[in-house]
């Protein structure tokens, strides 16, 4: 918890003034529980110009148990930086059921971690392999290629890739690659889309 905290106070230097004020506010508010305040915080300071701060509203949405908002949060925020930061952002796909995905990030993540955070990341990927030992049934391909199709129709690009994603990471993983070519269309056209409507 303390590692995103030291991360944000290095970056103040480097944030628009006032949102520097924010950063910290909603750093408190997390730390000290009050997820949906530290959320506002983050928006916030998001607002005057401080990237970082999506990566912290994605934590904060996790907490709130709102997986899939945290990924579009996360996904503003690019990828790789903070160990404790990329665990959240496996979290939010492991809570939108997006496995695949959660364990790529935990693997990222590995040794990275404290002790403690890196311990957790090895028990969700056991738990991950088990799920996914057998092999997937076509009904779950064709549920997270509804996921993407109700993302996209709803103008949540990011979230729609992320499940044409896994959909197409779940083909894979069968024998007759059953709907791979869908995900991969669907997942393309979505890649395609100009930037203004990407949130």
């Amino acid at each position: 918890m303390i590692a995103p905290v030291i991360t944000l106070l290095l970056g103040l230097a480097l944030t628009t003034p006032g949102a520097e004020e924010h950063l910290v506010a909603g750093a408190r508010h997390f730390r000290e529980g009050r997820f949906d305040t530290a959320l506002v915080e983050f928006r916030v300071a998001e607002r005057l110009g401080a990237k970082e701060a999506s990566g912290y509203a994605g934590a904060s949405l996790v907490k709130l148990q709102r997986p899939e908002e945290a990924l579009e949060a996360f996904g503003a925020a690019g990828a790789g930086g903070d160990a404790l930061l990329d665990y959240y952002r496996a979290l939010a796909c492991y809570d939108a059921r997006l496995f695949l995905c959660a364990d790529r990030i935990l693997a990222a993540v590995g040794e990275r971690s404290g002790p403690r955070i890196a311990g957790q990341a090895r028990k969700m990927r056991a738990d991950i392999a088990a799920a996914l030992a057998q092999e997937p049934a076509q009904e779950a391909v064709d549920w997270y290629l509804g996921r993407c199709s109700a993302g996209a129709d709803a103008q949540r690009p990011a979230l729609a890739a992320a499940y044409c994603r896994e959909a197409a990471g779940l083909a894979d993983r069968r024998k007759d690659r059953y709907r791979r070519g869908d995900a991969l269309a669907a997942l393309a056209t979505l890649e395609g889309a100009p930037r203004g409507t990407r949130r």
